[in-house]
């Protein structure tokens, strides 16, 4: 998940970073320990921020995709090892023997959390309206770019024009044969789909609670759990504003977890975080950077550390459609002053320093792309350069560098000002906001600089990477556009074989590194405290890490 359509907050970024949605190994907690009594199956998580909406097709942000994927049931899940997908709201599916139909067979027993049946009649309602330019779904473009058949005309319909968007949706290759199959037709063979029909956005939505909600549906309020019925494993019990938000079982779900309560916190300061998990008010717990060696070496909370590698990207985001960050050199300029070994061994203290997007661990994976790498003297020359290309000297005095406000991100920012200044003599002004207005600022390129920011996998395929920055992406926040990337992405999007998808990613990856519409920063590990109580826990580099896309609630307790 990631920042634009297709970005999720990290919810592991409680140390104030900002990631959309991962794979790798897996690993699991369990030791047979004896379960606690039912009314002690509580577990306490933080996500860092407050979703901007309940609303799964508007969710972008792993904040808010950590509920949403928890009420609401798509119709496949990853496996846990991550090598395929299993069923979850379908019971099974086929595949036409030319790639292009899917039929999923749903489950006899789904339910909503208010008992009533999920109909296959849902999930064209609700394939639809991710794709309905009037309700511009973030999370859009895994739908519309080269899978679903008639998806491909989303760009050019003309959300105003009611009879144009109806036209374009009864063209949408999806439907309902009868309330258990749901059929869907690809513009061309794309074995990835069955990823793609594992996100958590892909999930039925009741008719009567669209109706009911009409425009104002997903409202994070009080009265939201009276509002919102999931067909997940859990349901809404409190919404809290700006605090809180509890869920609880769904007793219609086909199996009950043992986790009794899930309490998701809105704490924005990771010392803050880690000094309630200490207290024992958490179950778990991101760790700030400076307090990683003592973590380490504590004889208790070392035993309590858990640490694993991510397929976690971050990067800077460059609004591109705003003079001078409309010009490619001085953004490379930016990114090549930027000391990144420095900044993860001495701030970030995590991680491995990285000049591209693809992570280590992933098919796709360039160990050789360093146009982004740290080089103050060839910095100074496309500065230089940028310069004779209409770059003033008053448009540099002038840059804005946004940042979600929290010590630790002050921290990085300071550095990467820093750097700027120090490498290419601009003084770059910090602009701390609240999360969700730094949110808010990036999908309406209301911004000039911002980070971090980044892309974690949503699932273990190139083509969840790639996407993000063709032209109208909701996930990409810089405004940029560039035919020949846009190209090589459709090619790699279409190509039959793995090798000449890859081909043609590669040559993606370059223009973009080349083009800077971002500076890659580096590649997250996984950090993290856990409780010895929190038993069960499969975790993965997806991005979530408690109960979610791979990691079922019900395998997790709480131990005695």
């Amino acid at each position: 998940m990631r920042l634009g359509i297709r970005v999720r907050a990290l919810a592991l970024a409680t140390l104030g970073l900002t990631a959309a949605a991962a794979c790798g190994n897996s690993t699991s907690s369990g030791n047979g320990a004896t379960p606690a009594s039912p009314d002690k199956q509580v577990f306490n998580v933080n996500i860092n921020t407050e979703p901007s909406t309940l609303d799964p097709t508007q969710q972008q942000w792993v904040y808010e995709a950590d509920i949403g994927r928890n009420i609401y049931e798509a119709l496949l899940r990853p496996k846990a090892d991550l090598s395929d997908v299993q069923g979850a709201a379908a019971q099974s599916w086929d595949v036409s023997s030319d790639g292009l139909t899917w039929t999923f067979h749903l489950r006899s027993d789904g339910k909503y959390s208010d008992g009533n049946p999920v109909k296959a009649g849902d999930f064209v309602a609700s394939y639809k309206r991710i794709l309905d330019p009037t309700v511009a779904a973030p999370y859009a473009d895994p739908f519309f770019d080269g899978n679903i058949a008639g998806a491909q005309n989303y760009g050019s319909t003309d959300a105003k024009d009611a009879n144009a968007v109806k036209a374009f949706l009864d063209g949408i290759g999806v439907s309902a044969p009868d309330d258990k199959t749901f059929v869907v037709k690809l513009q061309h063979p794309a074995p990835y789909f069955k990823w793609v029909a594992s996100l958590w956005l892909a999930a039925p939505i009741e008719a009567s609670d669209l109706a009911a909600g009409g425009a104002s549906f997903g409202a994070v309020s009080a009265d939201a759990p009276t509002k919102i019925h999931g067909n997940g494993q859990f349901m809404l019990s409190e919404v809290l504003p700006k605090d809180h938000i509890t869920l609880v079982p769904n007793p219609h779900y086909r199996t009950q977890p043992k986790l009794q309560k899930v309490v998701l916190f809105e704490i924005s300061d990771v010392n803050q975080e880690y000094a309630k998990f200490q207290n024992g008010e958490l179950s778990m717990s991101a760790i700030p950077p400076a307090d990683v060696s003592s973590v380490q070496s504590d004889p208790t909370l070392s035993k309590e550390l858990v640490s694993l590698p991510t397929l976690l990207t971050y990067w800077i985001d460059f609004n591109t459609t705003k003079a001078p960050l409309n010009n490619p050199d001085l953004r490379l300029a930016l990114s090549k002053s930027i000391d990144r070994a420095t900044w993860v061994t001495n701030v970030e203290k995590r991680g491995t320093p990285f000049n591209s997007m693809i992570p280590k661990g992933m098919p796709g994976y360039q160990p050789n792309l360093n146009d982004q790498a740290f080089d103050c003297t060839a910095a100074k020359a496309l500065l230089a350069k940028a310069k004779t290309e209409g770059v003033t000297d008053a448009q540099l005095a002038n840059l804005h560098f946004e940042y979600r406000n929290s010590p630790t991100n002050k921290t990085n920012s300071e550095f990467y000002q820093q750097q700027w200044q120090s490498c290419l003599g601009i003084n770059v002004i910090l602009d701390a906001k609240e999360s969700k207005t730094v949110s808010h600022d990036l999908g309406t390129l209301n911004y000039m600089i911002s980070g971090l920011s980044g892309w974690q996998a949503d699932y273990p395929d190139g083509q969840d990477w790639f996407d993000i920055f063709i032209t109208g992406s909701g996930n990409q926040f810089s405004g940029w556009s560039d035919k020949a990337y846009d190209t090589a992405v459709a090619a790699g999007d279409s190509a039959p074989k793995d090798s000449d998808r890859y081909a043609s990613y590669a040559m993606a990856q370059q223009i973009l590194v080349q083009q800077a519409p971002v500076a890659f920063i580096f590649q997250q590990q996984k950090l993290y405290l856990k409780s010895p109580k929190v038993q069960g826990l499969v975790d993965t580099p997806l991005d979530d890490d408690w109960a979610g896309d791979v990691a079922s609630a019900s395998t997790m307790y709480i131990a005695a």
